[in-house]
């Protein structure tokens, strides 16, 4: 029989103390962390890019009422549909710890030779493989020197551009390359419910790359590789078989622009994607990427070549001189540049 006597505090039982953690239901917390996740979306560099965009958007349509006409939007996408592939490429190599400044000289040849294979007669298909055979090739010697040999990936792509950019020259003695077949020249034109095929196949493109990248290891390891090369490859990555590839992949991007490019303006010309290398760049370091590897996203540099295309849209319609283009590109890769030294040197303080 217990010899407790009710209300007799020397036999009461004290409860135990409860935490103020315990009392606070879960459900009070959910805020703050979704809070927390918004904080963090907000500082990336994809949402200032997006904010930025609506920006200029915003003071586009101010300025000019057609900014926002239907023809003109279809028309900034159709002209991003060279600028993407190219900084895709760009993007990879970039995240990689490399540079590849002969994309717009391969675009070029790649869509030389294409032309040049239509006129002998060839079938589309077949001279479609050939065009990227040989965007494949400059980007294999890119990859094996970079890789192999361990030559400056700056000296190697500058001698590679010298070489396509001539080459392309030669072959047309500066001349336009016109008289494509129009089965070829569907490809540029065609539509499917009034969306062209090209902006079709490069947003499905970049959809399929921007998944790989981030969730599929033997490519999500470039940024490993790109980061810490010495890493890396203690850690069992092939770090040289991910230059050569990133290299590669690289080129047939720029082989991809061509045909899109040369199909819709129906002929081939050596100056084809003449400064392709700098506005992809731009467009890849605004998005994220760093000229010391290791970051980057299609995400961002889509958001990049978005941006770039708004700002020259708006010299068009604004009849500002086309001159002024080259300027505005330089100076975008100039910010691009500053913002990833400011950004690794905030990494380094840290």
């Amino acid at each position: 029989m217990s010899s407790q006597v009710p209300g007799d505090p020397a036999t009461a039982r004290v409860p135990a103390p409860i935490s103020p953690a315990a009392t606070t239901p879960v459900g009070r917390l959910a805020p703050f962390a979704a809070v927390g996740r918004w904080r963090a979306l907000l500082r990336t560099r994809e949402a200032a890019l997006v904010l930025l965009i609506l920006v200029v958007t915003s003071a586009l349509a101010l300025a000019e009422p057609r900014f926002l006409n239907a023809s003109n939007l279809l028309s900034i996408g159709t002209g991003m549909v060279y600028e993407l592939p190219v900084a895709a490429g760009m993007t990879l190599v970039l995240i990689l710890g490399g540079i590849d400044l002969s994309v717009g000289a391969i675009l070029g040849l790649t869509g030389v030779v294409t032309a040049m294979a239509l006129r002998s007669g060839m079938a589309v298909p077949l001279a479609v493989l050939v065009g990227f055979a040989t965007a494949g090739s400059a980007g294999a010697l890119n990859g094996l020197l970079v890789a192999r040999f361990g030559i400056a990936p700056f000296l190697v792509t500058l001698g590679t551009m010298s070489i396509a950019r001539g080459g392309a020259t030669v072959l047309t003695s500066g001349y336009f390359l016109s008289g494509l077949p129009a089965s070829y020249i569907a490809i540029g034109r065609g539509q499917l419910l009034g969306i062209p095929y090209p902006i079709l196949v490069v947003v499905g493109l970049l959809l399929v790359c921007d998944v790989l990248l981030k969730r599929w290891k033997p490519l999500h390891d470039a940024f490993y590789a790109g980061h810490n090369p010495a890493a890396a490859y203690l850690s069992g990555i092939n770090v040289s078989r991910l230059v050569f590839g990133g290299y590669v992949a690289s080129a047939l991007f720029a082989g991809l622009a061509a045909v899109f490019m040369t199909s819709r303006l129906a002929m081939g010309y050596a100056r084809f994607g003449d400064m392709a290398e700098l506005r992809a760049i731009a467009a890849a370091v605004l998005g994220g990427a760093s000229f010391s590897g290791g970051t980057g996203s299609i995400l961002g540099s889509t958001l990049g070549v978005l941006l770039l295309a708004l700002i020259l849209n708006g010299f068009v319609l604004l009849r500002l001189s086309v001159y002024w283009q080259g300027v505005v590109s330089g100076l975008m890769l100039i910010v691009a540049v500053a913002v990833d030294a400011w950004r690794r040197r905030r990494n380094e303080a840290r």
